[in-house]
């Protein structure tokens, strides 16, 4: 109440105005030292700093100083390099120094007149950071504003005056809380009992922040009126609470003591975990088993890892069981482990988990899953044991590799020169905000750093996620050193680091681990690390990979992981995945292809990859050949490769590949049938010569096989899908003998015959590692090594399943009064029955929704009944007189009563899907672009040259109709609503061509 409202904002808005004058001029900077410690600094420095002053003392540690841009950025250099938090602050002046000596007489100027209102008799006092102490309000004039500006910051002076005043509580009216650091270190220094209570947030300005603060100033003993907050007549009753928080203590005995407390009373050994309480050896040396009890009860900190609003144990947790679980049976680390299905802790009650490690091949690798499943009597007791995760253990490695090499990046100076910080203030409110509402014992994340196409992280172990102790690295400190995954996007589209630091782009989803491959642990024990995450190329399936390397705070490597894969996951359907009765369809699987790591080193090569002999029309032509080119005395490779690849083509010199469109699915068929009897005679002769009985054939093909789903829209080749078809029943009759590998590069048609020069460093390794890991089947994608896995099809592959004894006749219609909650599986055995003279029987895959199936199923449309008129799918079965669709194509069109897994439609409403479109897009478009089509060109006649207008452009039908009128080369004019004008204009109607739909004007 010194100033009015009016001087008050003229103080504010017109000295930023004069500042604009020195923009470019200055710098300003934060140095993590105190005021006597900077000046040294400043002195040390003498030409390098000149002109460079302290600016303000805003805490014990906490100084600014400012002058020339290239001075302040050398005292930045040097006071890191001593290793003392220095920072830029992003201004382009240097206010509080020299330099605002140039607008001085501007700002006499412009607030001349500023005085300061009588507040004579009034108990308000005004502590000035100008001179750090108690002023009389009447010397807040103009000229006290100008040295308010020019002046140093006593800011520290003005709060330990405070504090000697008696003052406890500090309130900070700013739009972000910048001096909380500050404050605190001023009451710590002090010895003092204070709070300091924010106001504003950046982003979060609203009446929930203002009653936010409100409530912490309470609870810091400030009287706050509630009933002006709630108003009424008569006046709210108010009931005095404590202003303490809850504490939280836990007051019961823990039973550690006692028979029922020990494992080696159950017949067990202790796991010496906080997670896995024993550990037990079986008995016919097949496996060990590690479990353990888990609750939101009884590790508080484990319920704070909240992801789409479902409790989930984090994939970093699994992976550190994983990794205890190979120090228990002395393995080296973790080579792949592929996360299935998010483990959720209950509400209430605990839930059972299991390490279940197999028995030793030959090789020391072990086969290793994560089960878990309620605890006794406090969950569903008819629920089995549920599968999470799998993977395998990788043997030690003898001689143990060297350490020094395992930490490069996080070594010696920290962060790394050049690096670029990103700002992480906030970063946690943000992110929630997407889906992760990450609590105290997971928002471990201190700084971050850009180096290249790296990032750079410090990260702590909050105080809140307990003890380290028994864990080897805690998982929540390992959660964390993932978090800044969630930058990387903004790494490629925007250099400047403070949009960089801003929030992660929020399309819905949220980022999952689910595969961890070569992991290692090289050191127990550290909270606080140093880490690097190094992103791989991201694959055509959305998948992002990472390397993670995990150092100490001197850089000694603490974790290393060669690949973390991490998947987007819609939060919509993970909410939908992870709620109560999801996995009522556990028992149904599907086969997901997860990758394997290509990295070179140790164990991925193979004996004699430097000449694997060729099979095939670029090597040898047969087995025999190969036999006879090697002599009797010559022992035979371990790897053959056999070129399939030119047998799913023309054969001959000169021979031009055809493209799918231009085979007809007579000539496909021809082919395929071809291909498999040339590759069925040379499986025989494989098996049929004795000297081949320790090789094995790898058999490379095209196209084969679709990895990334049903939504694929990848062109299957058919004649090395047979290919794959009649060596899979070979791999049955002769394990061992015989591998699979699709690739989806060129290659090389001019290499020399008889060699392996066609095939890449990457087909080679994924080859070694395929015998290596007795892996039969494997695909090649962008460099990747691919595998079938069979996973639990949840809610995303199950799909619905019909209450009728055919599992393909049924489809959503209305039951009984049409509301959208009678909308239910009914049956329908006529899409089985035969098929009419030009019918087609569907495959749907995708059917699309529109306005007529909401009205009909609201039953507001009389005489019309059943659901879904349009979709897309794959042609299962044809009637006679049909001849322009095959089976195996891929449709979209009109379909009657198209949700359900089959569909029967006439063949003349069917198109072929574009190259490129999902099944999901085709299924959208036929309703909507028929309808304009027979608007226009059937009922209308428009014809090129015509001119039309389309009302209510904007919609389904209207946007349709504008795509076909421009295609027939008429003149469009459109209407819409004003509020979607913006909409039309995107769409290339101009202002002269369009009006609002809401009036005649």
């Amino acid at each position: 109440g010194v100033l009015s409202l009016e001087d008050g904002a003229r103080v504010v808005a017109l000295r930023s105005r004069a500042l604009r004058r020195l923009a470019g001029g200055g710098a300003m900077a934060s140095l993590g030292v105190g005021q006597e410690p900077a000046e040294r600094l400043l002195s040390d420095l003498s030409g390098r700093a000149e002109g460079v002053g302290v600016a303000a003392v805003n805490g014990p540690s906490s100084t600014v100083v400012s002058g020339p841009p290239e001075q302040v950025a050398a005292v930045v250099a040097a006071c890191q390099e001593v290793g003392e938090r220095a920072r830029l602050i992003e201004v382009d002046y240097a206010s509080h120094g020299p330099q605002v000596e140039e607008i001085r007489e501007e700002l006499n100027e412009l607030l001349a007149g500023v005085r300061p209102l009588d507040i004579s008799g009034s108990s308000t006092a005004f502590y000035s950071t100008v001179t750090g102490g108690r002023v009389d309000g009447s010397v807040l004039d103009t000229d006290y504003w100008v040295r308010n500006l020019r002046e140093r910051v006593r800011f520290t002076d003005a709060v330990r005056a405070l504090l000697a005043a008696g003052h406890r509580v500090f309130i900070e009216a700013s739009t972000h809380p910048v001096l909380t650091v500050g404050l605190q270190e001023t009451f710590e220094e002090a010895g003092v009992e204070a709070v300091t209570v924010p106001t504003l947030r950046r982003d979060h300005g609203g009446r929930a922040q203002l009653l936010h603060s409100l409530a912490e100033a309470f609870t810091a003993g400030v009287d706050v009126d509630w009933t002006t907050v709630y108003p009424g007549n008569p006046a709210p009753r108010v009931v005095a609470l404590p202003t303490y928080a809850f504490q939280r203590e836990r007051f019961w005995l823990d039973g550690h003591g006692g028979r029922v407390g020990d494992p080696a009373d159950l017949g067990l050994v202790s796991a010496g975990h906080p997670l896995l309480g024993a550990a037990v050896e079986l008995a016919d040396g097949r496996g060990h088993v590690l479990t353990g009890r888990i609750s939101a009860r009884t590790h508080t900190w484990l319920g704070e890892h909240v992801v789409a609003d479902a409790v989930l144990v984090p994939g970093a947790a699994l992976a550190e069981w994983v990794l205890r679980a190979a120090d228990e049976v002395g393995c080296g680390g973790v080579d792949e482990l592929a996360l299935h299905l998010p483990l959720v802790l209950p509400e209430s009650g605990g839930l059972r988990v299991q390490i279940v490690v197999g028995e030793a091949t030959q090789d020391g690798r072990r086969e290793v899953r994560v089960y878990s499943r309620p605890a006794a009597g406090e969950g569903d007791s008819g629920t089995g044991w549920v599968c999470h995760a799998e993977g395998v253990l990788s043997p030690v490695l003898n001689p143990l590799p060297d350490r020094s090499d395992e930490a490069l990046g996080l070594v010696g100076t920290w962060p790394p020169a050049g690096a670029a910080p990103l700002g992480v203030e906030g970063f946690y409110d943000r992110v929630a905000d997407s889906g992760y509402a990450y609590g105290p014992s997971f928002q471990g994340l201190r700084a971050v750093w850009r180096d290249g196409a790296d990032v750079c992280a410090e990260v702590v172990l909050p105080e809140a996620a307990g003890e380290q102790t028994g864990f080897g690295i805690h998982p929540a400190l390992l959660d964390a050193a993932l978090h800044p995954a969630l930058l990387i996007d903004q790494l490629d589209t925007d250099d400047d680091t403070e949009a960089a630091g801003d929030e992660p782009t929020d399309d819905g989803r949220v980022w999952l681990p689910f595969a961890w491959n070569g992991v290692t642990l090289w050191a127990a024990g550290a909270t606080t690390v140093r880490v690097r995450l190094s992103p791989h190329q991201e694959t055509a399936e959305g998948e992002r990979a990472l390397r993670l390397t995990v150092a100490d705070a001197i850089g000694a490597p603490v974790l290393t992981v060669d690949s973390v894969a991490m998947r987007p996951a819609s939060v919509d359907q993970l909410r939908a995945a992870v709620a109560p009765g999801s996995h009522a369809t556990d028992s149904l699987f599907t086969v997901e292809w997860t990758p394997l790591p290509l990295a070179a080193g140790p164990g991925r090569t193979a004996a004699g990859d430097d000449g694997w002999p060729v099979l095939g029309v670029r090597g040898h032509p047969d087995p025999a050949a190969l036999l006879a080119a090697l002599g009797d005395d010559e022992p035979v490779p371990p790897v053959v490769l056999a070129e399939m690849t030119g047998l799913t083509g023309p054969i001959g010199e000169g021979a031009e590949e055809a493209s799918p469109e231009e085979t007809s699915p007579e000539e496909a068929s021809t082919e395929a049938l071809s291909t498999t009897e040339r590759v069925l005679d040379l499986v025989r002769g494989w098996l049929a010569e004795p000297r081949l009985a320790d090789a094995r054939l790898v058999m490379v093909t095209r196209g084969a096989v679709a990895v990334d789903g049903p939504e694929s829209t990848t062109r299957v080749d058919l004649s090395a899908a047979a290919v794959w078809g009649l060596v899979r029943s070979a791999q049955s009759e002769h394990p061992g003998r015989f591998v699979l590998l699709d690739r989806d590069d060129e290659h090389d048609c001019q290499a020399a015959p008889h060699t392996d020069a066609p095939h890449t460093d990457a087909l080679r390794i994924a080859v070694a590692h395929a015998i290596e890991m007795d892996e039969p089947q494997l695909a090649l994608r962008a460099g990747r090594a691919l595998v079938p896995r069979l996973v639990p099809a949840g809610t995303g592959g199950a799909g619905l399943v019909g209450p009728v004894a055919q599992p393909e006749a049924w489809r959503l219609d209305t039951a009984g009064t049409a509301t959208l909650e009678n909308v239910v599986p009914v049956p329908c055995p006529e899409v089985l029955a035969p098929l009419g003279a030009g019918q087609v029987r569907i495959a749907v895959r995708a059917a699309g929704v529109n306005f007529r199936d909401a009205m009909v199923g609201l039953g507001m449309v009389p005489g019309q009944t059943g659901l879904g008129g349009e979709g897309a799918g794959v042609v299962v079965d044809i009637g006679p007189e049909v001849t322009h669709v095959a089976v195996g194509d891929r449709v979209m069109g009109v379909l009657d009563q198209s949700f359900g897994p089959l569909a029967v439609t006439d063949a003349r409403l069917l198109a072929p899907i574009p190259e490129g479109w999902s099944f999901r897009q085709a299924a959208a478009v036929p309703v909507a672009h028929l309808t304009a089509w027979y608007g226009l060109v059937e009922l209308g006649g428009l014809r090129p040259g015509g001119r039309v207008l389309i009302h209510a452009a904007t919609g389904g039908v209207g946007m349709a109709a504008v795509r076909i009128a421009r295609y027939l080369g008429a003149e469009v004019y459109a209407t819409a609503s004003p509020a979607k004008h913006g909409v039309l204009e995107a769409m290339g109607v101009d202002q002269a061509h369009r009006a609002s739909s809401r009036d005649l004007g």
